[in-house]
């Protein structure tokens, strides 16, 4: 009965050293299969990296064009606005150079027609007297006969 028991036993042990062994190389498959999901967790991170490392470095480019075009447009804007206020203002200043020469040109005028306004009253003031002073002349003779007759006739 020993032999049975001991012959039980040992294919007892037998079965767990099969079992053992067994054991053994699925926990190296398993080892090698973490390894193996380890590798591709690892490519995949190394994967995300780099495309979160491109996304930054495109969004930092993108950034800085987007600040370069800006300075550039309002670079642009603002030359564009200093030379619309400068010729604007030369407009002005040329306007208003010719509208004082104008005023100026105008006033001139005015004191010419003034001055010969007056100019006229005065001749016409001396035509009418000279030509009034022979009628004044024949008037005043008139009248100083008149005169005379009158104390002519009362004297007598």
């Amino acid at each position: 009965m020993y032999e049975a028991v001991k012959k039980k036993d040992n294919e007892k042990l037998g079965s767990l050293k099969t079992q053992m062994v067994d054991m053994g190389n699925d926990y190296e498959d398993m080892i090698r299969a973490r390894e193996e999901a380890k590798k591709q967790l690892d490519a995949k991170f190394e994967d995300v990296y780099r495309k979160l490392q491109a996304n930054r470095d495109f969004t930092i480019a993108e950034g800085k064009r987007v600040n370069d075009t800006l300075k550039a447009f309002q670079l642009k804007f603002e030359t564009q606005l200093k030379a619309t206020e400068d010729k604007l203002r030369s407009e002005m200043d040329a306007e208003k150079k010719h509208m004082r020469e104008e005023i100026a040109a105008i006033n001139k005028r005015l004191e010419a027609l003034e001055k010969g306004l007056q100019d006229e009253k005065e001749e016409r003031l001396r035509q009418t007297d000279e030509n009034l002073k022979p009628i004044r002349q024949n008037i005043d003779s008139i009248f100083n006969m008149s005169l005379i007759k009158y104390r002519i006739e009362g004297e007598l």
